[in-house]
C-alpha cells in the first residue's frame, strides 16, 4: 500500500501451532482490525466460476457458495475477486489454538491464508513456504488455482496440478521454487469491501480519508489559531477607533469582518466533513452502492444514490445514525433523475478550542 503507517498488526499461525508477530503496525494502521495470516496448509482454496450468472448477482452467489461449501465443520472464508470470477478460501475454526485469543485478546482479527500476503504474479510458479510447498496459477494478476504439498512438487505431483486447469499451457516440469517477502500491498492487508467486514468497511473508508483529514486538520489548526489571533485584534482595533471617531462607516466593516472570522472559527471548531463523508461512503460502498454525488457542508452530509437503493433506505438510515457520525437522517426520492438523495447532520466531535484551552 505504499504507506508504511496505515499497515494493520499482523502475526502468522503456523501449522505447528506457533504464533509469530510479523508486524507491530503502523501508526494509523493500530487503529485497523489485526490481521492473523495462517499457513497455507491450514487452509482451502477453489474457484467461484460466475461467468454464467447475472452481473448484479455474482457476488451474492459466491458469497451463498462460500457459506454452504464450507470443508470445515466450523469454517471460516475470506472472498476475493479474480478476474470474473472469485476466489473462495476457507479455514478451519477449530484449528485455532488459544494462543490466538490469548494474543488479541477480545479483538476478533480478519483470518487471511498466507497465500493473500505474497506478491501478485502472472503464469505459474512454486513458491516455498515455511510449510511445505504450493504450485499456483495467477492470470491478470489474480489467483485461480492453488495447490498445496508438504514435499516438493515433483514431475508427476506437477503434472497432476496443471491438468486439472483447462486451455492453459503449462511446462512440462514444475518452475524452481521460490521464496517470497511478504506483500504489504497483497490482498490480506486490502481495504476493498469484499475481503472485510460492515464495521471493517465504515473504518476503513474514513481512514482512506485520513491523510487528507490530517493535512486539513494541521492546516486547519493553523488557521485557527491565526483567526483567533485576527480576531482579538480586530477587536481591539474597533473598540480603540469607537473610542475615538465616530465614522460608523468604518466600525460596521470592522464589526462585519469580526463577525465573519466568528464564523470561519466555528467552523473550524466543527467536526471535520472529510471524515464524516469517508465514514458514510464506507457505509454505502458495503452493500455495492456508489454514490453519484458527496456533498458535504458545514453540519450537514449529502448523498445521492442511485435508485435501487430505496430498496436498503431503511436499513441505510439506521447504519448512518448507528455510525456516530450522524444525526437527522432524511431520504427522500427524485424521481427526474432517478436517484435517492440523503441528507444528514454531521455530529460536532471536537469540542471548541477556547474550551480546550
Amino acid at each position: 500500500m505504499h504507506l508504511p503507517f496505515l499497515i494493520p498488526r499482523v502475526d502468522f499461525l503456523g501449522s505447528d501451532g506457533t504464533l509469530e508477530a510479523l508486524h507491530p503496525g503502523g501508526a494509523l494502521g493500530r487503529l485497523r482490525r489485526p490481521v492473523l495470516l495462517l499457513a497455507r496448509d491450514l487452509c482451502a482454496f477453489q474457484i467461484f466460476d460466475s461467468a454464467a450468472l447475472p452481473r448484479s448477482r455474482r457476488r451474492q452467489a459466491a458469497r451463498l457458495h462460500a457459506k454452504l461449501a464450507s470443508p470445515y465443520l466450523v469454517g471460516g472464508a475470506a472472498l476475493v475477486k479474480a478476474g470474473g470470477d472469485f476466489g473462495i478460501w476457507w479455514w478451519d475454526i477449530d484449528r485455532l489454538p488459544q494462543a490466538v485469543s490469548d494474543r488479541f485478546g477480545g479483538v476478533l482479527p480478519a483470518i487471511r491464508p498466507e497465500t493473500l500476503a505474497q506478491p501478485a504474479a502472472n503464469g505459474w510458479r512454486v513458491v516455498r513456504l515455511r510449510f511445505g510447498y504450493e504450485a499456483q496459477l495467477w492470470s491478470q494478476g489474480a489467483l485461480v488455482a492453488s495447490a498445496w504439498r508438504r514435499d516438493r512438487f515433483d514431475g508427476p505431483a506437477w503434472r497432476a496440478f496443471t491438468s486439472l486447469q483447462r486451455g492453459v499451457d503449462a511446462p512440462d516440469e514444475p518452475p524452481t521454487s521460490q521464496s517470497l517477502p511478504v506483500d504489504y500491498d497483497g490482498e490480506a492487508f486490502s481495504l476493498a469491501r469484499a475481503e472485510i467486514s460492515r464495521n471493517q468497511a465504515i473504518g476503513a473508508a474514513a481512514g482512506g480519508f485520513a491523510v487528507a483529514a490530517c493535512a486539513a486538520a494541521m492546516f486547519l489548526l493553523g488557521q485557527g489559531i491565526q483567526l483567533r489571533d485576527d480576531a482579538g485584534r480586530i477587536g481591539v482595533e474597533a473598540a480603540k477607533m469607537r473610542a475615538d471617531t465616530p465614522r460608523a462607516g468604518v466600525l460596521q466593516a470592522l464589526e462585519i469582518d469580526r463577525r465573519r472570522l466568528a464564523d470561519y472559527q466555528r467552523l473550524e471548531e466543527a467536526t471535520n466533513p472529510i471524515s464524516a463523508a469517508g465514514a458514510a461512503i464506507g457505509i454505502v460502498a458495503y452493500h455495492d452502492i456508489t454514490p453519484t454525488a458527496v456533498e458535504a457542508g458545514q453540519d450537514a452530509i449529502t448523498l445521492t444514490l442511485p435508485y435501487a437503493a430505496v430498496a436498503i433506505a431503511d436499513q441505510l438510515i439506521e447504519e448512518f445514525e448507528g455510525s456516530g457520525y450522524f444525526y437527522d437522517v432524511r431520504p427522500r426520492t427524485e424521481p427526474t433523475s432517478q436517484s435517492l438523495i440523503v441528507e444528514m447532520k454531521v455530529r460536532e466531535a471536537a469540542p471548541p478550542l477556547s474550551a480546550a484551552g
